[in-house]
């Protein structure tokens, strides 16, 4: 049995990663989980936070706007929206996001749909913020 796993983070547009690693950290909806080679097949709902591959100073993190997972022995799949690595997040675009997101959900007669779907944009615009701060400390 091999010590690593592979990972593919995907979104409807791409394969925007994949790579093997040690460990592969991802939100998921009750929680973080960890996956090394090995584990136990399951499928979770993921909801927005950061996926990492690896650990220390040399793991890899996105941003991811939830999906789902799918974990098998040697493989995790990520299936999301919208994904960000850290070199692509700036803090500008981050501000930008949130201020037009917020501005939308104040419209006092947006649908449900439309009001979860500016929701969606500012939790996930948090999480990149998140990540940015991660990064500095």
């Amino acid at each position: 049995m091999s010590i690593v796993i592979q990972m593919e983070l995907v979104t409807p547009e791409a394969l925007l990663h994949a790579e093997e690693s040690m460990l592969v950290t991802a939100p998921g909806a009750e929680g973080y989980f960890g996956v090394m080679s090995g584990h136990a097949p399951f499928v979770t709902l993921l909801k927005p936070g950061i996926v990492t591959l690896g650990e220390g100073d040399d793991a890899k993190h996105f941003a991811v706007a939830g999906g789902f997972a799918e974990v098998m022995p040697e493989k995790v799949t990520i299936l999301t929206e919208r994904a960000l690595s850290r070199e692509q997040i700036s803090a500008q675009q981050i501000q930008d996001e949130l201020k037009e997101a917020r501005t939308k959900l104040a419209a006092s007669d947006l649908e449900e749909t439309t009001a979860a779907l500016w929701q969606s944009r500012i939790d996930f615009a948090n999480v990149c913020q998140e990540l940015l701060n991660k990064q500095k400390a």
